[in-house]
């Protein structure tokens, strides 16, 4: 037998001897053989399509499939610990110990409110309510990690879903009506307790509660909740806008009403031509109409295209819903591109009209500094970099508008309170626990700490209504970012990549680094501008009487020195 005839099988791994059976089994086994190997054939087929059909699935397959509220990664945790633990509140499993402990201050009010849950809700049966949360409790189950509920029977399970669900929903009620029996630093935060990744409890809870409370109207479930996150949590404003389109108009007339008195009526006189087109009235009464309608238009986009968002309600999709009160908010932060598309289609096309030119062309500079920032918000507007609040207040709303003299960069703006250090990085920890593959928020908070580096970057973002500082002095928000960004990994976000890239391709244009200085240098404050304005028309009225003294003005020329 010659080595080249012995076979082995690639799913069995064993070796067979074709020649070792062929003088006992005859032809009457012939058929067998061929049968046999047509069966091998078979299996062959089904184990390598099998493999196929694992990588389709894998497509297909959500990439996390662990528990819907899932621990902080330990990775995590290693700086701003104390951001993931409870203060005042535990809610769920994960902190039950602690209940007893130094949260047992708030504990001993849940029974309160509970009770005044009940006494408000439309059922005014605790048992029905509890049955409710009863028919739920298993499959809450599945949201927590098996090792932290083991613990607990179904019965102590289901009493810690419904006090602490009872809990929340009237602790949110209490807050929008202001009626709540808590001191200020309690509610603060209790609020801030519930937005923690591990201090979770099912949206099916909560839900089951609400559905009897809310008359069994489905579509209004998540009402509540969702208006306390926007009023109470995100607390974002748009004031700031008006303000700032006004004070740029004002200038841009005084600017229009410059080159008119500089060049057009100079002109006008040097001509002798005496006509109300030309005189400085027709002027002011011109500069004063187009920015008039100007100003009209950026206010009605304001209002068209602010914060509309915000105050919609935001209703999940029938067959969807948040796992959490913290993927609700996440939701809030990053919306939908449809969403997006939808709110910037209400603006006009023609400020779209320079930009979409623009990509007709290659960008071959695009990419060759990579995606890392290299100037910070302060140095950003010496090169003629403006900043300006987005349209919305979605993370995914970020935006480089370059033009040929300057460029715009628009930014969603938040809220920096006390809380918003452990809000954002339990939100960090939600896309990184759940391997989410935009990063938004990591992408964000990287992106606002590359524009940061001390007090001075924050009061320019918080000039333009960017960052609203509740926090106190600048440099305490400059610190937090600095603090949170350093934990992080480098993000690789897209969106905020592309930004970064055709910001540093801005930053290397020299002519729009000389109209920056020029506007800094003249139009930085009204006296420097008054100055400039002043000056000018020096130079004119100083060109003007050389010309007419160089060229004096002839009146022989008229018809009635031509007939002396």
């Amino acid at each position: 037998m010659q080595l080249n005839e012995i076979r082995v099988d690639p799913l069995t791994n064993r070796q067979e001897d074709p020649l070792s059976n062929r003088h006992e089994q005859g032809s009457k086994m012939a058929m067998p053989d061929i049968q046999g190997t047509s069966s091998q054939t078979n299996e062959r087929s089904l184990w390598l399509s099998g493999i196929m059909r694992g990588v389709e699935g894998a497509k297909t397959k959500q990439r996390y499939s662990g528990p819907l509220i899932p621990k902080v990664p330990d990775k995590l945790k290693h700086e701003n610990k104390e951001c993931y633990k409870p203060s005042v509140v535990s809610i769920g499993p994960y902190h039950y110990k602690d209940r007893q402990n130094k949260l047992h201050e708030v504990e001993k009010l849940k029974v309160q409110m509970a009770r005044q849950f009940v006494l408000d809700s439309k059922i005014k049966d605790i048992e029905i309510l509890y049955s409710e949360v009863a028919k739920v409790a298993e499959n809450a189950k599945r949201f927590y990690e098996g090792s932290s509920i083991s613990c607990f029977d179904d019965e102590q399970f289901t009493r810690m879903m419904f006090l602490d669900g009872c809990f929340i929903l009237q602790f949110i009620r209490g807050v929008m009506d202001n009626k709540l029996d808590m001191s200020d630093q309690q509610i603060i935060l209790v609020k801030q307790d519930l937005l923690l990744l591990e201090n979770q409890l099912p949206f099916s809870v909560l839900k089951s509660l609400m559905s009897l409370k809310n008359d069994g109207d489905d579509r209004g479930k998540e009402i509540n909740i969702n208006d306390f996150l926007l009023h109470q949590i995100l607390q974002t404003s748009d004031q700031r806008r008006p303000v700032w389109v006004l004070s740029w108009l004002v200038k841009g007339y005084l600017l229009l009403l410059l080159i008119y008195t500089s060049v057009v009526y100079p002109f006008h006189i040097l001509q002798g031509k005496d006509s109300f087109f030309f005189s400085p009235l027709f002027g002011i009464l011109v500069a004063g109409v187009i920015f008039v309608c100007k100003m009209v238009a950026s206010l009605m986009r304001s209002l068209l295209c602010g914060n509309k968002w915000q105050a919609a309600k935001y209703h999940w999709p029938p067959h969807q819903e948040p796992a959490h009160i913290l993927e609700l908010l996440y939701s809030m932060f990053i919306r939908s591109q449809k969403e997006k598309h939808k709110l910037s289609l209400r603006s006009c096309c023609i400020y779209d009209l320079p930009e979409r030119l623009r990509n007709l062309f290659p960008k071959s500079k695009l990419g060759k500094r990579g995606h890392n920032l290299y100037y910070s918000a302060k140095d950003l507007q010496k090169v003629g970099i403006h900043f300006k609040p987005s349209k919305t207040s979605t993370l995914m709303d970020v935006e480089f508008v370059s033009s040929i003299f300057y460029a715009t960069l628009k930014i969603p703006s938040i809220t920096i309170e006390k809380a918003t250090r452990s809000m954002l990085l339990n939100l960090v920890a939600y896309e990184t626990a759940a391997f989410l593959d935009d990063l938004w928020v990591t992408s964000y908070i990287c992106f606002i700490d590359s524009l940061i580096d001390d007090a001075e970057d924050v009061k320019v973002l918080r000039s333009k209504g960017i960052l609203i500082n509740y926090l106190g002095p600048d440099q305490k928000v400059a610190d937090l970012f600095n603090q949170i960004g350093r934990s992080l990994e480098a993000n690789t976000n897209i969106v905020y990549n592309d930004v970064k890239r055709k910001i540093n391709v801005s930053c290397d244009s020299t002519w729009k680094k000389w109209i920056a200085e020029w506007l800094q240098t003249y139009f930085s404050s009204p006296w420097a501008f008054i100055a400039f304005v002043a000056a000018a028309a020096v130079l004119v009225l100083t060109a003007t009487q050389t010309y007419y003294t160089v060229y004096p003005y002839k009146s022989s020329d008229s018809p009635m020195s031509v007939g002396t």
